[in-house]
Formats: structure tokens, sequence, C-alpha cells
């Protein structure tokens, strides 16, 4: 039996909408010359789901290989997150503006809350004329720093409330919800979800979530790191988990999942590459994996998913870590914000 292609999005008031189970991640940290090029592969060799975010830099040009591809608009699932100095109440509609002014798009498909805190601003001004890119300074994004540490200033009183306890602060992320839950009867979006969040953060936003639901909530997922907890908390409450980093990221000591002599080994016995394996692997669990490549043969292969046998999904389970040597993407330690010790 083959892998769905699609999975059900939970949307406003009981709807649904089809998300495709395989998308197309356009994560940069640095150079960002590669993203429309390898985002017009991608749409020809048939992603159609395209997960982005503000904080990329690359909203310009993979609105323009969205919209140069000559694929009908409403055949493209298009994810978008807000970065954290947006995420107060008055200012989650700003950024998504900016986002569709970059893309050229009239909508987006689904929008995040990229992280489960939110950060001091510099001003309202300097939040309009924010941009990122590979040389934009905090100033040129619009966030406050912290002289002394040269890290974001965070405003606890936004933050996911699970978050800022943690941290001896009072805070919810309530406010903010239900500003993102607004902008679907705008008509500028379709869906909203969350990223990084727990499941006491997710706990904190389902009371105020029956008419607009918590659709997703994306996530670092692999077998070193496979989440099954908070997937199948999140599944039992209509919530689909999508998974960044699918393939993992390269530890300190240059360890990379994919080298893993376990995955070597059952990728070549099902005739895949070790990428499309851990794509498989995710898929089959109902989740969304976003790898990102900028190789077109990788890209290609990234989409070929497959059924593996059910002993292969266990050995993979099988290679998970604690969570401390698992996670590979470490915003908590890089802004001083306990997003996983609640």
């Amino acid at each position: 039996m083959a892998l769905p292609t699609t999975f059900p999005l939970a949307a406003a008031h009981g709807s649904t909408v089809d998300i495709p189970s395989v998308g197309y991640g356009t994560w940069a940290a640095g150079d960002t010359s590669w993203a429309k090029d390898s985002t017009l592969t991608a749409l020809k060799e048939g992603y159609r789901h395209i997960d982005a975010a503000w904080y990329y830099g690359v909203d310009e040009p993979v609105g323009q290989a969205i919209n140069e591809s000559g694929i009908p608009r409403k055949e493209i699932f298009v994810t978008s997150k807000i970065w954290p100095q947006f995420l107060t109440p008055d200012n989650v509609e700003l950024c998504l503006d900016k986002i569709l002014k970059n893309m050229e798009l009239e909508y987006v498909d689904l929008l995040l809350a990229h992280w489960p805190c939110a950060w001091e601003s510099t001003s309202r001004p300097a939040l309009e004329q924010a941009w990122t890119g590979p040389n934009a300074t905090p100033a040129d994004k619009g966030y406050a720093v912290d002289d002394a540490t040269g890290k974001p200033i965070i405003d606890w009183q936004h933050t996911s409330g699970p978050v800022a306890r943690a941290a001896g602060h009072d805070g919810s992320f309530v406010a903010t919800w239900q500003a993102m839950q607004a902008l679907v009867a705008t008509g500028k979006v379709r869906a909203v979800g969350v990223s990084n969040f727990s499941i006491a953060g997710l706990q904190e936003l389902l009371p105020v979530s029956q008419d607009v639901p918590i659709s997703c909530n994306q996530v670092e997922v692999h077998p070193w790191l496979p989440q099954t907890e908070l997937i199948e908390w999140s599944r039992a409450h209509g919530i689909l988990t999508s998974c960044y980093s699918p393939f993992a990221g390269q530890k300190a000591d240059g360890e990379r999942l994919l080298d893993d002599p376990t995955v070597k080994k059952i990728a070549e016995k099902n005739g895949v590459d070790p990428g499309q394996l851990l794509g498989s692997w995710a898929v089959q669990r109902g989740t969304v994996p976003l790898g990102k490549s900028s190789t077109p043969t990788r890209i290609r292969s990234n989409l070929a998913i497959q059924r593996i046998p059910d002993e292969d999904v266990r050995a993979l389970n099988d290679l998970v870590l604690p969570p401390e040597e698992g996670r590979t993407v470490r915003m908590d330690k890089d802004w001083d914000v306990p997003f996983f010790s609640h």
C-alpha cells in the first residue's frame, strides 16, 4: 500500500484542507542565492508544499519561483512563520503582510508562530521597516538585544505560559494566538498553527481553539528525536505534526544521522537512499517531513518516499537518544529560554 500523498489539516469551523505529505524546506542560515532555482527545481520535480518563514530571508526568491513556475497557485501549499519580535497581538498581521508582499502572494495556506516566545521589538515603526537576510542586524530586523549578552530581550508577557513559568516569569500566548486566529477571517491565511510547542504549550491554547483550531505544530523530528508522545497527543487532539530537520542536524562531533550504519543498512535493504528512508519513516508515522536541499538530485530523491516494513520502522525507532543528545536545533541555549524543560 502506497504512503499517503496528502493529510487532512484542520482549518476553521470544522473544515479541513489537504496538505501534501512531503514538503520542501527553505531554511537558510546565510547565503540565499540558491533559493529561487532550488524552489523552481522542487516544483518542477513535483513538490506542492513549500515551507518558508519570514526569518529565512528567502520570501522574495521563493515567491518568484512560485509565481514563475506556471503551476496554479491553488495547487501549491505554502507555509510561513512569524518570528518572535512580531509575536505580540498587535504585530502578527504586520508580519503576515510583509510575507505576502515579499512573496507576491495573496494568501498563505498555513501560518505558524515560529517559537513559543515573544521578543521585545525596538518600536512599531522599526517593525514596519524591518527586513531580514544574511547581512541584517538585530536593528534591521526590529528587535531589541541585551547590551551585555547580545541576545534578544524576551517579552515574557506574551511568551507561552509553561515556558515563562519555567524561567520564573508570568506569561501567556493566548492573546497572540487569538490575534493569529483572527487572520483566517481576512482571507490572507487558510489555517494557523504553531512551531516548537510542547504538550503543555498546546494545552494552554486548546480552550480557545474550538472555532479556529491549532492546525499544526512544527517541531524537530527524526529517529534520534522521534517525539512520539508529542505526536500521539497532538494527533488525539486533531493537530498535525510537521517535521523540520527530518534528517537531523550535524552534531558538534560531526556525527550525522544520514551516516548511521543502521540507517544506511535499512536504506540499502529497501532500495532507497538515507534521505528517502527518513522521509518515508516520517510519513509512515503520519507526520510531514520538510527536507531541504539545494542539490537537484537530492531534491528529487527526497520526494520519492515509499512504505517500509514495520520491522524497519521499529529499528529506526530504536535509534532514539535522550532529548538532550538527540536534539540538534538548540535555540533554547542560544536565547537562554527554557523551551524544552517543562
